[in-house]
């Protein structure tokens, strides 16, 4: 009898539990986890919970808001969530990988390290907020969950602009509920240098402040190391004439010179503030690409004209990452230098055919292996590419570094160089090259967020999580499944439907960024758009008919846009300022294609409709003065929108290096604004 009643219990025990790729409705976790394992019986309810228990020697993990408000109790019973530290074999192998098991009224999650304990932890409190915003039970159930990539990092450029402190200590807290395990903090001038303090702005953070924000980081297994640039990129320090003798090429403020002794003594300072800025951090980013001016003073040409451009680079990637190692940093490296002084530069980012890329390669690939005992073996290659990254090229360099047992990680972008938001589909390429590196077995990889037109750092992070979502699951969610599941996350369960904001909103910013540019862009203006004759009443808008249909849809597009900003964030949940910003984003971007609208109105020969055209024009440069206003306004809540006083300007190519507050974004608006008014004054006299 008592083998019957075993058996029973046994077999019933196997029925009872089924398997299932997702969670069922409504919970979604993000990342997908790995493996779920759904039971019958009783899971929990929101308010289940009532205490946690700790097994083991480590401290309470740091939580999200619903299980931070939980008691320790060293007794179990209903209603406690354990956390329990073991080396078992049927846990992941990783550290950061986790089961969480939720039966019967209580909770207990199980790791070989701390942080799969803490990841166990916010993917419950993931389902918590579920549980709360629906009214459903957490059904009982075994999630068995590890990272995909073991460096999952996502970049903080601050080149042209720097948000408030509580600003990135709120986003280390959004960062680590998307299981990201690391910050690459591009510093430039943002950081006040203590042994270089020239070089520091005058808004910089200080290094104390840094370092609070880099423990703050660790507590929630996060690794800040910085990205210091070394010998291109290098405008921030060389703008000053203190600097100026380090130049490569005396006119240009880009890049040192690699022979220089002073080049190094500056950068080594550098280096050394950046390390006490991230203390117990384990990587130094030195940069080194887009170098461009080497080889041409004479300093360094006699080594170029002997050994080779890619020889003379490698001298000051040894000199960097020697210095590096002996701080017990690791230096991480960005690639393309190499690859463009072999030849096969252009194999990674081009649509060439196998031919094409077998005949560069077969004549690159020997030039690379000349010098390859001078690739220092401590650093990390990066090979980065903002695209799908399926080039061929872009493989065979991956390949390339395997082979020759040279370490490397990959890096996407969330945003690459477009002004006000991302205007691609940044997701899919984020998804696409994380793929790649997961098929290539690389177990690094960086979101990168340039700040080259310093869009507001809320609209990275849609690209930001998708990072954290692939890089820890490569093979998790669709395409569309990723967005309903950011929505959900982000903004909460009744968002879910908007899945078509994102490429509303980057089509509209698509047109406005050249609306009112007969060639070029906000980033590249080359020739304003041109006003209409009236001389010649109809002529400009039959010029520009195929302009003005799309200004026409784009203002549908916005209505559409604006009513479903305003139902979200009635629906919301949390995140309402990224609502905002999107809103008064939107707003901004709608005055382009008014304007042109108002214009085509009073090109006509009909007197009453001019004048009506000529009032839709007045209209329309007030209504952008108070948009623009509006826009200001919500930036800086969050961000700091002018340098102070006695700060070194620093222009060049960047479109955000342009003035030295937010006025560069309109540079376009107040140059067609001016023609605008100039014009009215004429036909008004």
């Amino acid at each position: 009898m008592l083998f019957r009643i075993v058996f029973f219990t046994v077999v019933l025990g196997i029925v009872s539990m089924t398997y299932a790729e997702t969670l069922p409705a409504p919970f979604i976790v993000l990342p997908k986890p790995r493996k779920v394992q759904i039971f019958s019986g009783p899971g929990i309810e929101f308010e289940t919970l009532k205490n946690i228990r700790i097994i083991g020697d480590f401290l309470r993990p740091v939580m999200g808001p619903i299980l931070a408000r939980l008691p320790i109790k060293y007794e179990g019973e209903k209603g406690t969530l354990t956390l329990n530290l073991l080396t078992k074999k049927s846990l992941p192998e990783s550290r950061e990988g986790y089961i969480l098991r939720i039966e019967n009224g209580s909770v207990e999650i199980v790791s070989r390290g701390e942080a799969g304990l803490f990841y166990g932890c916010q993917t419950l409190e993931q389902l918590l907020e579920d549980a709360r915003d629906t009214g459903v039970s957490i059904p009982a159930c075994k999630i068995t969950d590890y990272p995909g990539l073991s460096y999952r990092a996502i970049h903080i450029d601050v080149k042209h602009h720097l948000d408030t402190m509580k600003y990135y200590y709120d986003s280390i807290n959004r960062l680590a509920r998307y299981k990201i395990n690391a910050i690459i903090f591009e510093f430039e001038d943002k950081l006040r240098f203590r042994r270089r303090p020239l070089v520091g702005a005058p808004q910089s953070i200080s290094i104390d402040e840094m370092a609070a924000l880099t423990r703050f980081a660790r507590r929630r297994h996060i690794e800040i190391s910085p990205l210091v640039q070394g010998l291109g990129h290098a405008t921030f320090i060389l703008k000053h004439k203190k600097y100026a003798l380090l130049r490569e090429d005396p006119k240009s403020r880009w890049a040192f010179c690699p022979a220089d002794e002073g080049t190094y003594e500056v950068l080594f300072d550098l280096y050394l503030d950046a390390f006490d800025a991230t203390p117990g951090s384990r990587y130094l980013h030195v940069g080194g690409d887009e170098v461009g001016e080497i080889g041409l003073c004479p300093r360094c040409k006699p080594m170029a004209d002997k050994e080779g451009k890619l020889a003379l680079n490698l001298y000051w990637l040894k000199r960097v990452c020697d210095f590096a190692q002996k701080h017990n940093r690791i230096p991480i490296f960005w690639d393309d230098m190499i690859f463009k002084y072999a030849g096969v530069w252009q194999t990674m980012w081009s649509d060439l055919d196998h031919e094409e890329v077998t005949q560069l390669w077969e004549k690159g690939e020997p030039i690379l292996d000349s010098v390859l005992e001078e690739y220092p073996k401590n650093c990390i290659y990066m090979r980065w590419n903002y695209t799908l990254a399926r080039q061929e090229g872009n493989i065979k360099a991956l390949e390339w570094f395997n082979k020759r047992k040279l370490r490397s990680m990959i890096a996407t972008a969330a945003q690459n160089v477009h002004p006000l938001l991302p205007q691609d589909d940044r997701v899919n390429i984020i998804q696409s090259f994380i793929k790649v590196a997961d098929e290539q077995k690389i177990s690094g990889m960086l979101c990168t967020a340039w700040d080259d037109s310093s869009p507001h750092m809320e609209t990275y992070w849609r690209g930001l999580i998708a990072s954290g979502e692939f890089s820890w699951n490569p093979e998790g969610r669709s395409l569309e499944d990723y967005e309903s599941a950011y929505l959900q996350r982000e903004f909460g369960p009744e968002c879910v439907d908007a899945i078509r904001l994102y490429a509303e909103l980057f089509q509209a910013v698509s047109f406005w960024n050249r609306a009112l540019c007969e060639k070029g862009s906000h980033r590249r203006l080359d020739k304003l758009l041109d006003l209409p004759d009236p001389q010649n009443p109809g002529q400009w808008s039959q010029k520009h008919e195929e302009r003005l249909n799309i200004a026409w849809k784009e203002i549908e597009r916005y209505s559409k846009i604006k009513a479903l900003l305003e139902d979200l964030s009635l629906k919301a949940r949390r995140n309402r300022y990224h609502l905002e910003l999107l809103s008064a984003i939107n707003d901004f971007q709608a005055t382009s294609p008014r304007l042109l609208l108002a214009l085509q109105y009073c090109d006509t020969a009909d007197k009453m409709k001019r004048a009506r055209g000529l009032e839709k024009i007045h209209h329309a440069l007030k209504e952008f003065d108070i948009v623009w206003e509006k826009l200001k306004k919500v930036y800086e809540k969050t961000r700091f929108i002018s340098y102070p006083e006695g700060y070194v300007k620093d222009r060049y190519s960047h479109l955000a290096s342009q003035n030295e507050d937010l006025s560069w974004m309109i540079n376009v608006e107040k140059q067609y604004h001016k023609l605008v008014r100039d014009w009215l004054n004429i036909i008004e006299e």
